[in-house]
């Protein structure tokens, strides 16, 4: 049987050739994400169960291990139903991204009939910049508010304290 370890998300992942597909060993996804294996175990095997196989192969260990396998072009559906919130925190924004990527590719399928990666990656890093520059701007307004209010706060409490002296009460 032949396998490979792919990077992926930053950790290891075993990727099998299985009747010529790649399969991936969903165990090393999911303990490389930081995620629960008993409860995606039973997830994979719920929604996937058209496609996922058990394949026995050597594992890191140099032994025989059955290992539930999901083919490759199924990975990225399996990730769309993981919970950024749930995965460890230094791998949340890759999910993220990840995710996004996947949104902006099926987007870009169905309204254009074809996706392409690179013009993909160049929107959405597009679209980083125009958050980061909106996000500037309103911090640039939030400061100026926020000055406006400290002033508006300064100025009545002098004109308070000015009354206070009743300089202009008016004396029949």
């Amino acid at each position: 049987m032949e396998y490979l370890n792919v990077n992926f998300l930053g950790s290891e992942i075993m990727v099998i050739n299985h009747d010529g597909e790649p399969y991936v060993a969903m165990r090393t996804v999911v303990d490389g994400m930081g995620l629960d294996w008993k409860s995606q175990f039973v997830k994979i095997k719920q929604r996937f169960k058209s496609t996922v196989v058990e394949i026995t192969t050597v594992a890191n260990d140099n032994r025989n291990r059955s290992m539930l396998c999901l083919p490759l072009r199924k990975l990225f559906g399996w990730l769309m139903t993981i919970n950024p919130n749930k995965v460890a925190s230094h791998k949340r924004q890759t999910i993220i991204r990840y995710q996004n990527e996947c949104d902006d590719a099926l987007w870009q399928y169905w309204t254009n009939g074809i996706a392409n990666r690179e013009k993909i990656l160049q929107e959405m890093e597009l679209l980083k910049k125009q958050q980061a520059e909106s996000e500037a701007r309103g911090s640039a307004a939030g400061k100026a508010l926020n000055q406006r209010k400290l002033e508006k706060r300064q100025l009545e409490m002098q004109l308070d304290a000015i009354n206070q002296l009743d300089l202009f009460k008016q004396i029949d």
